[in-house]
């Protein structure tokens, strides 16, 4: 049995340091990371916030991206681990699949941590990730009391993503308590035009207004050109949000006329940094792997037109307002700042 092994930190940007410390020199070391894919500001965040981390101890660094392709993103890994690496870091996958893949790094002693996974597998040290069921419930409260807790909810998510799954299962179990509310599962693909055309699908079978409540993507970039063709359809009744906090994210927040009300703003860049240290610890010695929770998870804040400068810069730094094309001062003159953001950390025993 695993001991717990968490440190709480005080904001999102400083938990990878909190929770393991200065970073040791790992000069020789070599470590893979096998990404997946890299396709927005979470992914980005997460690969480069871990190999910054690594670099900067002296790591030699291999890294791949299977481009949203399962099976080469299982190749990437055996590759890797036939490569001489020293440690593995796995961003996102199936959890069946990864299973034999950690298995055979164990028997060859090579350590595995994973990063947004969402669930612990066999033959790792942990799984480093925002608190999904948290973010979900943030989001589905906010969302929920968006549509006065009545209405058709439509959640867009990817079957066969853990990640995504658990997080529509959360938000239908918010729901549940509310009998007014009507969770509707939009299977689909990680392709932001594909949930865009099944957007106006929905729109053009139901073009009454308030027949369409609320419109959820599993995740921010998702949903980009559904916001967009619910904006111009001049739905504005239609209450819509996610999860990660991207860039993108607060564009379609404090754009005119967007539909997109809240997102939940995941602290990507630390689930990076604490898997890259947490290998990092494990093989110099410092971290004792069987002391390791199963699941370290990093903070979020739930981000709205009335909190959503300070949680932008909190993300993002200054330099967002141009990154995004507008400006902080536009920004604060058409939406009041007159809400606290909440930064929440899980409590870990």
């Amino acid at each position: 049995m695993k001991k717990k092994f968490a440190v709480l930190a005080t904001t999102a940007i400083t938990m990878a340091t909190m929770l393991w410390g200065t970073t040791a020199l790992a000069d020789g070391y070599k470590v893979g990371i096998a990404n997946r894919e890299i396709t927005n500001d979470y992914n980005r965040l997460i690969a480069y916030g871990a190999q910054d981390i690594l670099e900067e101890a002296g790591c030699e660094v291999t890294m791949t991206d299977a481009e949203a392709d399962f099976q080469k993103h299982n190749e990437n890994i055996e590759t890797l681990l036939n490569s001489g690496i020293d440690a593995l870091i796995i961003q996102l996958g199936d959890n069946d699949q990864l299973a034999p893949l950690c298995e055979k790094a164990t028997d060859m002693g090579i350590p595995v941590v994973t990063a947004g996974i969402g669930s612990h597998i066999d033959n790792t040290i942990c799984d480093t990730n925002a608190d999904d069921g948290l973010a979900a419930v943030l989001l589905a409260d906010a969302m929920f009391s968006a549509i006065d807790y009545s209405g058709d909810v439509y959640v867009f998510y990817v079957p066969g993503a853990p990640l995504l799954e658990n997080r529509l299962a959360v938000i239908e179990g918010v729901a549940a308590a509310y009998s007014n509310i009507n969770i509707i599962p939009v299977s689909t693909e990680h392709n932001v035009s594909k949930v865009q055309t099944q957007m106006e699908e929905l729109l053009t079978a139901n073009p009454e207004e308030g027949s369409i409540a609320a419109v959820i993507g599993t995740y921010d970039s998702l949903i980009t050109g559904a916001v967009e063709s619910v904006r111009q359809a001049g739905r504005s009744e239609i209450a819509m949000g996610g999860i990660d906090g991207d860039e993108v994210s607060f564009q379609m927040l404090f754009t005119e006329g967007s539909p997109f009300q809240v997102s939940v703003v995941l602290d990507a860049s630390s689930i990076g940094a604490t898997a890259a240290n947490t290998v990092l610890g494990v093989l110099d010695g410092t971290i004792d792997p069987e002391t390791v929770a199963s699941k370290v998870p990093t903070a979020c804040y739930c981000a709205t037109r009335r909190n959503g400068v300070e949680a932008a810069e909190l993300k993002w730094g200054s330099d967002i307002w141009e990154k995004i094309g507008m400006t902080k001062e536009e920004v604060e003159a058409a939406y009041s700042q007159d809400d606290t953001l909440q930064v929440v950390t899980p409590t870990v025993p």
